[in-house]
This record gives structure tokens, C-alpha cells and sequence, in this order.
């Protein structure tokens, strides 16, 4: 597996996005959807052949099964719901076993899933930058 990183950039994942509490700064909220919207202009520019995220999983499905380090999305789809949108994203599974594989030889021991969820720590950014492009999630375990 030869991969070159092309890009990157970090997004907020703050439920108040979504929910709208009178209490939020709607500036603030539209400062952040115009620079999420330039993040993504110059992410597409650089045309990647694969998008992937990493994310918190905010101990919403690993916390009473597993709790593994890293954890590497490799079903065909994912799913999930948020604060009244819905998510859903196409996976590249034989690209996340490969990763899968690869980290396995390198010594680094992922675990993998073929059935987690889409919470608002991964819909929220891909919602921002209105990404519909096939995405390899991965999961960091920030909480446990």
C-alpha cells in the first residue's frame, strides 16, 4: 500500500451547529460555515482519492463492548443521525482492510468495524464542507 497525504484541516464538531440554542453566536456559526466552505474549495482542488477522518467516538459504541485505540471503518456504508439529519456515507471497504492489513504488518494492532455509527463528531465536519464523496472513517478512543 503507497499513499501520499495530499491535504488536511481540522473542523469543530460542536453539536450547537445543528441544534441552534438561542444562545449561540449566529455570526460566530456563519463564520464557521464560510470558512468550512473555503476548507473544502481548497481540500477539492487537490482532487484526493480517498477522503478519511478522524474522529472522537465520544465512548457512544465502543464504551461497553471495547475500547480500542483506533478503530478503522471498513463496511460498505455508514450510517447515523443527528439533531434531525440524517448521515450517510459510502465506505471504501477493501481500502480500509488494506490500511487494516498494512498496520498489522507494520506492527500496530487496529481494531476494525463494519457496523459503527456516524455520530455528529464525524456528520458535523462532512456536513460543513458538504462532502458526498466516499470517506474512510477512523476512530480515535479520546475518552477512555
Amino acid at each position: 500500500m503507497r499513499s501520499t497525504i495530499v491535504g488536511g484541516a481540522m473542523l469543530p464538531h460542536a453539536p450547537q451547529f445543528f441544534t441552534l440554542p438561542d444562545t449561540e453566536d449566529k455570526q460566530v456559526i456563519q463564520a464557521v460555515r464560510d470558512v468550512a466552505a473555503k476548507i473544502e474549495a481548497r481540500l477539492r482542488e487537490l482532487k484526493p482519492d480517498l477522503w478519511i477522518i478522524f474522529s472522537n467516538d465520544h465512548a457512544e459504541q465502543f464504551f461497553h463492548h471495547v475500547s480500542p485505540p483506533f478503530t478503522i471503518h471498513v463496511g460498505g456504508e455508514a450510517k447515523g443521525h443527528f439533531a434531525g439529519h440524517d448521515f450517510h456515507w459510502q465506505i471504501p471497504s477493501s481500502t480500509g482492510f488494506e490500511l487494516v492489513r498494512e498496520l498489522y504488518r507494520q506492527g500496530f494492532d487496529p481494531a476494525f468495524t463494519s457496523t459503527a455509527r456516524i455520530d455528529y463528531a464525524i456528520g458535523i465536519p462532512l456536513t460543513h464542507i458538504g462532502l458526498t464523496d466516499p470517506v474512510l472513517p477512523i476512530y480515535v478512543n479520546a475518552y477512555l
